[in-house]
């Protein structure tokens, strides 16, 4: 059971207060999964997941599965933010954000398109399975009664627990190293060099749950390159890629998304 506005304001938050506070919440979570990202590897991929980590992976736009080791996970996280909230339009509840980064660079770790490709249908699997098994966590007799308690509990806001639409359906692997790793060149301009790193755009060809269909690589043919002939895969800077995904969602969404 989700905690409504009107409970919070009961307990003395205002609602400035408290749209603030999920904002600096969210952002400072987001910011430490992408330091403390889990590894993934075929071991992790056979296990049941924790809440904890199905959590991670719920209401995001996408995964970036790096198969290089970057030296800038925060920076990155803080470029994301800036391009995907919007003060007062983007919600900004239950951990959603643009995207989870899951580290895919040790040596047992999946690293080629196809084994990430199989990779992330077992994660999207492994979520969807746990949808189903949340409503016997429901019935269990511990029940948190105040508000502060009922936000951290296991047992409330299990309909958070899914998957975007969009998620099935694009990912992106970080398989180059930035600019921005050379110490040199931590600076102001951060963003730039985030939002020119070269990514590998993947079209999975699941698009059942998207109102706009399969998903059309037109809109970033001008800025993007075709790899090895597979007309799922582009070769794209991280910026164009997260504009396509963001507009993509904003097709796909109730609540639009916009970024710069």
């Amino acid at each position: 059971m989700t905690v409504t506005i009107a409970e919070w304001e009961a307990a003395g938050w205002t609602r400035e207060k408290l749209y603030e506070f999920w904002e600096s919440d969210n952002r400072g979570m987001q910011e430490h999964a992408f330091t403390r990202h889990f590894h993934l590897t075929e071991e992790k991929l056979q296990q049941w997941w924790p809440l904890v980590d199905v959590r991670e992976i719920c209401l995001k736009l996408c995964v970036i599965y790096a198969t290089v080791e970057i030296a800038f996970p925060r920076e990155l996280a803080q470029y994301l933010w800036f391009k995907w909230f919007r003060k007062g339009e983007t919600p900004c509840r239950f951990g959603n954000f643009f995207a989870r980064f899951v580290g895919s660079y040790r040596p047992e770790s999946p690293k080629t398109v196809p084994e990430l490709l199989e990779a992330h249908r077992r994660i999207c699997a492994q979520v969807l399975l746990r949808q189903v098994t949340l409503d016997a966590v429901d019935i269990q007799p511990t029940r948190p009664t105040t508000v502060d308690d009922r936000v951290e509990s296991p047992h409330e806001n299990h309909e958070n627990y899914r998957l975007e639409a969009i998620f099935h359906a694009v990912f992106l692997i970080m398989d180059t190293l930035p600019p921005l790793n050379s110490a040199a060149n931590r600076s102001s301009r951060d963003r730039e060099f985030a939002a020119a790193t070269s990514v590998l755009l993947v079209r999975t060809g699941e698009f059942r749950d998207l109102r706009t269909g399969p998903v059309d690589f037109a809109p970033i043919d001008a800025v993007s390159e075709e790899i090895d002939g597979n007309k799922d895969l582009r070769r794209i800077a991280l910026g164009d890629a997260v504009d396509f995904i963001l507009d993509l969602h904003s097709q796909n969404s109730d609540v639009p998304l916009q970024h710069v």
